[in-house]
């Protein structure tokens, strides 16, 4: 599908609820749908984005990563549909429909406020055990970080803006975890512990064993 140049919900009218305003994307509801929502996605770097929107899309890259964690069973939204803007130099540069979750806990709100060591735990337990069956079944994750991770009610995570592919080898696999390890401590800054990152790191690594790929990938978290 495609989307007309200067198409821009925010402006239509009180049909349309901002949600987020992101960097580099809104994410809207209409009243009329409230179950869904849309997500409006800016290029982040230019002319790159222009161009390669018709054949890699954001959007596209999240539709793909999304059904292959729900391949290797990790909760993600329902992806509806997605669409890319035909002129070049549009504002947007793809727009996805998908489903609005519902009663959830940001990832990074979670290690900024609860203060609950047990739950904390549990959490971070959750994340570790899903960055080992991206990485020990031979996936990389470009976007791994807290606030990608939602916790709905204190039960399962889902995960969301997955930007994830097949790994081409061993070594992309390895340079893939080393950078997603640094964009989840980065992301955390002060809110996690030395304790609480290294139980992470340890959980991770015992989860990373039980892997198809795992054990080769494991001298990276010691």
């Amino acid at each position: 599908m495609h989307a007309r140049q200067g198409f821009d919900p925010g402006a239509i009218g009180n049909d349309w609820h901002l949600l987020r305003d992101g960097p580099h994307s809104r994410i809207l509801e209409h009243r009329q749908a409230p179950a869904a929502v849309v997500k409006l996605i800016e290029p982040r770097s230019k002319p790159r984005d222009w161009l390669r929107k018709y054949g890699l899309s954001q959007a596209r890259r999240e539709h793909v990563g999304s059904t292959i964690l729900a391949e290797l069973g990790l909760p993600t939204p329902e992806i509806y549909g997605w669409g890319v803007t035909l002129a070049p130099t549009a504002r947007y540069e793809s727009i996805l429909f998908m489903e609005q979750l519902q009663n959830f806990t940001s990832g990074l709100a979670v290690i900024r406020q609860e203060r609950d060591a047990v739950r904390r735990r549990q959490f971070l337990e959750l994340v570790a055990a899903g960055v080992a069956k991206i990485y020990g079944n031979g996936y990389l994750h470009k976007d791994c970080h807290f606030e990608n991770v939602c916790w709905l009610d204190h039960g399962p995570l889902v995960w969301i803006d997955n930007d994830v592919r097949r790994s081409r080898d061993l070594s992309a696999s390895r340079t893939g975890l080393t950078k997603t390890l640094r964009l989840l401590k980065n992301t955390a800054r002060n809110d996690l512990s030395n304790t609480e990152w290294q139980g992470f790191r340890q959980h991770l690594y015992g989860k990373l064993a039980t892997q198809p790929l795992g054990v080769r990938l494991a001298d990276e978290i010691r």
